[in-house]
């Protein structure tokens, strides 16, 4: 099922390079099957087309923490969290500040 959506999302891909949801959906795909080093790839390529997109950078630092990089994910972390407006994304800056925490100890 995995290799299809994978297929799917490559031709997607294919189609419009640019496209930073196809790059983040490759992403977590890498992500089920553990191939955390293509997950990375793809989580960055995603950045570069778009600097603002503020999942890529919390599953860029769970990504960093599971492998034990702490502080690469931490500075993922803090880039996301500086990108929130701490009034009207509360969920997702709380999401943050949690994970922070959680390395940070």
């Amino acid at each position: 099922m995995r290799e299809q959506r994978l297929e799917k999302l490559f031709a997607m891909h294919a189609e419009n390079p640019a496209d930073s949801f196809v790059l983040y959906a490759i992403g977590m795909e890498y992500l089920g099957v553990n191939q955390p080093d293509e997950a990375i790839r793809y989580f960055e390529m995603c950045l570069k087309e778009d600097p603002k997109n503020i999942s890529t950078f919390y599953q860029l630092g769970l990504l960093y923490n599971s492998l034990g990089q702490e502080e690469k994910a931490l500075g993922f972390l803090e880039q996301g969290i500086s990108l929130l407006d701490s009034v009207k994304d509360r969920k997702t800056f709380l999401e943050f500040k949690s994970l922070m925490e959680e390395i940070s100890f």
